[in-house]
């Protein structure tokens, strides 16, 4: 398998998305969450908004996605008027993407890009942000070094990151996704998935190069709080039937309600470890 240090697994990600249903999924949403994915969505747009929020950010519209699969999280910030890049290495993700925007009626550009050497000029964006893009490189000195080549002064940074977690909160509900796959697999051909390579590194290794970076205010924390409950929680995720999801969402959206008023701070913030994944953010200097 190649590895995404050296362009990557886009065989196993172009394989993953072109055989899956799941690909063609969008988990953006002008209404209410209809399933966890959503829900999770919906909180990494209301956190990055708070992000945004912070008097460092330029405060400026020109946002790129790297990385961008299906680009569910640049539907949000197309949605409230920024100008859009999205930028993947996968001719058959950005294709996908690029579907998705125009049944939505959603603005954006579209790039075949490699993340260590992006086509794009220095300054040239306010936001950059990447979903689940990081933990799939071994040497990541080249790819963070680009993306803030690439962002302007006053610019805001955003690494959402999913490491190989063991000991997360996933850890006391695999049982129930154990059982639900093999439900599934009684009454549903089961695609497999092309394995792809995650490291398990934690944010230290990241924040560790990005100090040597023209960034400020760097921080870190885990996000995702809540257990995935699906008979795949695999890239793609596969959804449970509509009311399933829908009840779970009720349950998780009254736990996150109850993060808030504990914590005091955004809800989809949590101990790194316990979380699915983690954040690390910062401002271009």
């Amino acid at each position: 398998m190649e590895n995404l240090d050296n362009k990557g697994s886009i065989e196993a990600f172009s394989q993953n998305w072109a055989k899956r249903k799941e690909s063609y999924y969008t988990h953006w949403t002008r209404s209410e969450p209809m399933n966890q994915i959503q829900l999770a969505f919906r909180n990494h747009w209301t956190l990055f908004s708070e992000c945004m929020e912070n008097p460092s950010f330029n405060g400026g519209k020109r946002v790129l996605e790297i990385g961008c699969g299906r680009g569910s999280l640049s539907c949000y910030f197309s949605d409230a008027g920024f100008d859009c890049t999205l930028a993947d290495l996968s001719p058959k993700v950005l294709e996908i993407a690029q579907s998705i925007f125009m049944e939505h009626h959603l603005n954006a550009k579209f790039e075949e890009a490699d993340v260590c050497d992006l086509p794009f000029e220095d300054k040239s964006f306010d936001v950059l942000f990447s979903i689940g893009l990081m933990e799939h490189f071994e040497e990541i000195e080249k790819a963070l070094s680009e993306q803030v080549r690439v962002l302007d002064e006053g610019g805001l940074f955003l690494s959402y990151i999913v490491p190989k977690y063991e000991d997360n909160v996933q850890k006391d509900f695999n049982w129930i996704n154990d059982i639900l796959k093999g439900y599934q697999e009684q009454n549903e051909q089961v695609v497999a998935k092309e394995e792809v390579f995650r490291s398990d590194y934690g944010s230290e290794r990241y924040l560790k190069v990005l100090r040597n970076l023209p960034l400020k205010g760097l921080r870190a924390s885990g996000v995702y709080p809540l257990p995935m409950i699906s008979h795949s929680i695999d890239f793609p995720f596969s959804l449970m039937p509509e009311q399933s999801e829908l009840a779970l969402v009720k349950r998780y959206q009254e736990m996150l309600d109850n993060r808030r008023k504990e914590t005091g701070q955004h809800p989809w913030l949590c101990d790194e470890g316990f979380g699915q994944a983690f954040l690390i953010w910062g401002f271009k200097s």
